[in-house]
């Protein structure tokens, strides 16, 4: 009688650059979780979380271990050992390639080590019409990764344009993992027409350059029509007035005042008597658990908003998502997904109901499954593990 072969080993896997904490396998949580007295203080942005958690769901691992690398500290010998005995290390989706980047320590860390190293669904950030995607510190990083790589999988056509004017050809377009995260060949996203929705999703980037006013319209006149829940990704102020209005603090009011002291003098809040304070009290929503997060988008009938990890997050459970695009990655971004979109540029006579109502989410659909099939050669031609679903062979009735 011959032996049951052995199940394969399962991957040890390293990740650069995480974000947050992993609990349960492939759960994600901020550095904040459970404490709102430091998430109040430590400001901690949950789409990078939604990126790590959704790229640990796809992969198939072991365990994953943290990698960091300090530019005033040299990694002993006993560690570089370590590492080389994971199967390979992975670089989370983010914006890395730009003229800012400070990878000296992690590169000359991974110099030392013999083992593979992937980028996963990182993009390109540059202003507007610039030719200059990365300094020196990037450049060589970038290549180390490539050389220990088959491809690097990417955002879209501008990062794939940076990456070449550095000599880096070998890619495949995937968009980003949290697309993906329910590891499925294809998606279906809910249509509702604009005067259906009862519960709409707002999620909010109030920092973004040139669109305060902007943003305060949006949210102003939506909430008006719609019952209008405002998503946060991290803003302190925004948790302050959140965890004081639950009394979560220790001084919550004092906090809450200040909070809403610092929002009128940064002319978020048109004084204390501002409309948004009272619509910010009642309908202010935050998360310090990817899982949660994704839960409060999936009660809403419809997103729009800023922020492309929120609003990708619900077109990834169904929720239909109207992106408001304002720089090069969120250009980017919608055109490798075809997701609908609205650019600041051209709202000075914007209908939230007539962009609602003219989006093709059937574009979206189709890039999808084109964009996982390019996820699964990505991860397959690089040898790494993965639970992506297989496609259902379609039935051929016989003759």
């Amino acid at each position: 009688m011959s032996a049951t072969p052995a199940a394969p080993r399962r991957a040890r896997i390293g990740v650069l650059m995480p974000a947050g904490k992993v609990m349960d396998h492939d759960r994600v949580v901020t550095h904040t979780y459970g404490n709102p007295e430091k998430a109040t203080s430590l400001f901690t942005n949950i789409g990078d979380c939604f990126v790590f958690e959704s790229s640990l769901r796809i992969l198939d691992y072991a365990d994953v271990q943290p990698i960091y690398a300090g530019e005033n500290t040299v990694p002993s010998d006993a560690y570089v050992e370590k590492l080389n005995q994971l199967d390979f290390l992975f670089l989370r989706g983010s914006n890395y390639i730009n003229t800012n980047g400070k990878w000296d320590a992690i590169t000359a860390l991974l110099e030392r080590t013999k083992v593979p190293v992937m980028a996963f669904g990182i993009g390109v950030q540059t202003p507007d019409n610039s030719e200059e995607y990365v300094n020196e510190s990037t450049k060589r990083f970038l290549q180390l990764v490539a050389d220990r790589s088959t491809s690097i999988a990417i955002r879209g056509t501008l990062s794939q344009k940076a990456l070449k004017s550095i000599g880096i050809d070998k890619v495949r377009i995937i968009g980003c993992p949290t697309a993906f995260r329910h590891r499925k060949p294809t998606i279906s996203i809910n249509r509702i027409a604009s005067g259906d929705i009862s519960n709409l999703g707002f999620t909010l980037r109030r920092k973004t350059h040139g669109s305060q006013t902007l943003q305060r319209y949006m949210l102003r006149t939506l909430a008006e029509q719609y019952k209008t829940r405002i998503f946060c990704a991290g803003e302190l102020e925004e948790k302050q007035i959140f965890y004081a209005e639950r009394g979560m603090l220790k001084d919550s009011g004092d906090v809450q005042a200040n909070a809403i002291e610092t929002l009128i003098n940064e002319n978020w809040f048109y004084g204390p008597r501002d409309p948004l304070i009272d619509l910010y009290k009642a309908q202010l929503a935050v998360f310090e658990a990817v899982q949660d997060f994704e839960a409060g988008l999936k009660e809403m009938d419809g997103v729009t908003g800023f922020r492309l990890h929120g609003n990708l997050l619900a077109l990834a459970n169904g929720v239909p998502a109207l992106y408001v695009t304002y720089d090069t990655r969120t250009r980017e971004f919608v055109q490798t997904l075809g997701i609908p979109s609205i650019d600041i540029k051209q709202m000075d006579r914007f209908s939230f109901q007539k962009a609602w109502d003219k989006a093709d989410f059937g574009t979206f659909e189709k890039a999808y499954a084109l964009r996982f099939k390019e996820l699964k050669a990505f991860l397959e031609e690089n040898g790494m593990a993965h639970r992506l679903e297989r496609p259902v062979p379609k039935l051929v009735a016989a003759e």
